[in-house]
């Protein structure tokens, strides 16, 4: 279950319109819902706020750790060219 904090956490990383990024991340791993039909962003949004639903939080936390390691990358990028 995602808490108030983690919440926070999350859309300073991914942004404020994390719904649609998410829902791209779910199908481009074959997640579906049960009637295998893509993941609504409402119910992203539902789960963002507290509900549990494994699936769209792994995939939450997978786009996180996709995020920053991108983050990442960047920051050395910019440290190389800088010396």
């Amino acid at each position: 279950m995602i808490t108030k904090s983690d919440k926070q956490i999350i859309k300073s990383v991914i942004g404020n319109r994390y719904a649609p990024i998410i829902q791209k991340e779910l199908m481009e791993c074959h997640e579906f819902n049960k009637n295998g039909m893509p993941y609504s962003t409402g119910h992203i949004t539902n789960i963002m706020n507290g509900e549990k639903h494994e699936i769209i939080e792994a995939a939450i936390y997978r786009v996180v750790k996709n995020r920053l390691e991108i983050r990442e990358k960047r920051k050395s990028l910019l440290y190389k060219k800088s010396k």
